[in-house]
């Protein structure tokens, strides 16, 4: 049976891909885990797997054009080879379109002049000569310039256990990122974070609650885990495992804004907000209800080390229901994060840093952490983000909970 390749939808904000490249072409037989095609998002380059077998029939969608998330990109079909099908109306003006790209006709080149630089340059032909006698003219293409020669396709990743998808999408790894000034465009990474964060400050009515936490016994408790359990426990997982056990008892908290009604989630899902070469993203770990902090270390690590590698996979940048932006691995005490919508809340953390504090009445030395929530004033009043704060600290404070495995 015949199976489409689909634009999938690879973030909350992704509306459109392009395909960059395509490494097979119609009636070239396709084994699980060759790459097909390359596609930019608005978050990474990626590569198109094949996770069955079979011939390429169709393909709809060209190189270096747009696809809407959910358009077919091309046909995988059945046997050793396969006759490409009759290509419909848009396919037909696209090859046209592609015609005249390689004549270099008038209309391309102003067409071309319009649209933003290409991912991958092209030689561009040469002016004809000048006249004899007359005076040179100054055009883009009088400086020679060379040909770059086209990147070799990465090699195929291992195909996934069990019944897959008819593909699967994996990040190109990311560039190391030139000397010099920054060019002068913005990566679709770049474009999609000024997109999202402008539309939130813009639509969102932020407010916040800012709380100091004694993580003392938190420090001691974590350092006691050190070498007695094989994960590398951090602060961070510390926060997601008290994140878990008080979401659940907060319902506005764990919400989400949706066509002007409040939607509440079962599941506690955390976006864990990662920089990477151009931007942030945010990869969500799933059910955190459910997961022991043991666990939690495991699949951040995970997460973590697959978002700044360039390795994500498909569902891991969506479906978030609370994030967390924590920046205590530098001299930061306290910052205000921007709301991901359609998200009620985001938490951003401090460093922790000895303090004075004032215990039974006797000035002492603690290491604390300030934690600053941007809510949703739609979706939340300062009284329940109030409450929230309160129990989060509590929580914090009396580590030993962290660590049970139901509670």
């Amino acid at each position: 049976m015949p199976v489409e390749i689909t634009m999938p939808k690879l973030s909350d904000t992704m509306e459109e891909g392009t395909i960059l490249r395509w490494y097979k072409h119609e009636g070239d037989r396709v084994e699980p885990g060759e790459v097909l095609a390359e596609v930019e998002t608005d978050k990474a380059d990626m590569e198109l797997e094949a996770d069955k077998s079979g011939v390429v029939s169709e393909i709809r969608v060209k190189a270096g054009q747009a696809a809407p998330v959910g358009a077919v990109l091309a046909i995988l079909g059945e046997g050793e080879t396969a006759q490409p099908s009759a290509k419909p109306p848009a396919a037909k003006t696209a090859a046209k379109a592609e015609k005249k790209t390689e004549e270099g006709t008038e209309e391309d080149t102003e067409e071309k002049a319009e649209a933003p630089a290409a991912p991958r340059p092209r030689s561009v032909p040469p002016p004809p000569p000048p006249k004899p006698g007359a005076a040179p003219m100054a055009t883009p293409t009088a400086r020679p310039s060379a040909t770059r020669p086209a990147a070799a396709p990465l090699p195929p990743a291992p195909p996934a256990a069990g019944p897959p998808p008819a593909t699967k999408w994996t990040p190109r790894p990311g560039k190391t990122p030139p000397a010099g000034p920054p060019p002068a465009g913005l990566s679709k990474l770049r474009q999609a974070v000024a997109k999202q964060m402008t539309a939130s400050k813009r639509e969102v009515p932020h407010f916040y609650v800012t709380s100091e936490v004694d993580m003392s016994e938190a420090a001691r408790m974590r350092a006691a885990l050190t070498g007695v359990v094989a994960e590398h426990i951090t602060f961070t997982h510390l926060l997601i495992r008290a994140l878990a056990l008080t979401l659940p008892r907060h319902a506005r908290m764990n919400a989400s804004w949706l066509d002007e009604a409040i939607v509440y989630h079962d599941d506690v899902n955390i976006g864990i907000a990662v920089a990477v070469e151009d931007g942030l993203i945010a990869p969500v770990l799933r059910r955190c209800q459910d997961l022991s902090l043991r666990e939690i270390a495991r699949g951040t690590a995970d997460l973590i080390e697959k978002a700044q590698a360039g390795r994500f996979g498909g569902d891991a940048l969506t479906g978030g229901t609370f994030t967390i932006s924590n920046m205590g691995m530098l001299d930061i005490e306290e910052f205000s994060a921007v709301i991901i919508p359609p998200q009620a809340a985001i938490l951003a953390v401090g460093a922790i840093k000895e303090r004075a504090v004032v215990r039974n009445g006797q000035l002492a030395i603690a290491k604390t952490m300030r934690l600053t929530l941007s809510a949703d004033h739609r979706v939340l009043n300062g009284i329940e983000a109030g409450r929230f704060m309160e129990e989060l600290k509590h929580v914090l404070e009396n580590p030993v909970v962290l660590v049970l495995e139901h509670t």
